[in-house]
């Protein structure tokens, strides 16, 4: 009986201990992404490096909420916008400002019926059409 009770005693010593050292391992990190206009961001990802499939998105307010391990870094990435790695200490709010990205070109559009597609991704037939002087417009296909 002595030992029975000397296991139980050590088990539950034991899942406390790892209990209590994930709870300081991890924390909650919250914040507010906007632009440089100060408005919100709604979609913005944010995830931890190196933790593949984990990450969180801005909400309607540019808000988020994500938990992570301490010493760890934030990645926000939105489309047209610079990615930026923020390493988390013991901060708790972390409000970013993402800046715009200065390449703005496009590099080749295909309009189609349906829409503009990148020329990449047309899996049809197309047709470049060149600026000619012409007085006729089948000459110039």
């Amino acid at each position: 009986m002595r030992n029975v009770i000397l296991l139980f005693l050590l088990i539950v010593g034991w899942t406390t201990t790892v209990y209590a050292q994930n709870e300081q391992e991890t924390i909650e990190v919250t914040g507010i992404v906007t632009d440089p206009k100060n408005e919100p961001l709604i979609g913005v990802n944010v995830t931890a490096r190196n933790m593949p499939g984990f990450g969180a998105i801005t909400d309607i307010n540019g808000r988020y909420k994500i938990k992570v391990p301490n010493y760890s870094y934030l990645i926000f990435s939105y489309v047209g916008f610079t990615k930026q790695e923020i390493f988390i200490k013991d901060k708790k709010i972390i409000n970013i400002v993402m800046a715009e990205t200065k390449e703005t070109v496009i590099d080749e559009v295909v309009v189609t019926g349906t829409g503009a597609q990148k020329k990449v991704t047309v899996t049809g037939a197309s047709y470049v059409l060149r600026r000619q002087a012409s007085p006729m417009l089948l000459q110039a296909m």
